[in-house]
């Protein structure tokens, strides 16, 4: 799938999904500074190999939404407790990237396990070289974002 993130206006920007057989799903995302969070998603995801997020279940089907609009195949991929648990790991990076300070394994660990403390769930398990590996990603596709002018678009592969 084509994962297809264009640059906006200072609010907005928009994310594109296209999937193997052609469909496409699309939605606006918030402008933030850093790598918009569908980015961190997207990162996090594919270096983790999360069969059951966000963009495993655009990828069976499911339709960008608020809330997403399933299909039969993007509920079969839906796995609840991992839906939450990388919302999790992406809050805690998101946390960790908008602070001044460099972006540290015990921090993001502590800051995971109040996330999931705090939604009930068992805390996911992430790496040392895993969370350097996303870090580094995230701030390169940050780089690459930041010096991005309106309209241009970023595509990545999932």
């Amino acid at each position: 799938m084509q994962v297809i993130f264009t640059k906006g206006s200072k609010r907005y920007g928009q994310l594109r999904c296209v999937r193997m057989d052609g469909s496409a799903t699309q939605t606006q995302m918030p402008e933030q500074g850093i790598a918009p969070h569908d980015m961190i998603h997207y990162v996090v995801e594919k270096r983790l190999h999360i069969q059951g997020g966000f963009f495993a279940q655009v990828r069976a089907g499911a339709d960008i939404s608020f809330s997403l609009e399933h299909n039969e195949a993007s509920l079969a991929v839906a796995d609840k407790t991992l839906i939450w648990q990388t919302e999790s790991i992406v809050e805690s990076l998101q946390s960790l990237l908008w602070s001044a300070d460099t972006p540290t394994y015990a921090g993001f660990l502590y800051l995971l396990e109040q996330s999931c403390g705090n939604r009930k769930l068992a805390l996911p398990e992430v790496s040392q070289s895993d969370f350097e590996h996303i870090i580094n990603e995230i701030m390169e596709l940050t780089l690459e974002w930041q010096g991005m002018g309106e309209g241009q678009s970023l595509t990545l592969k999932f």
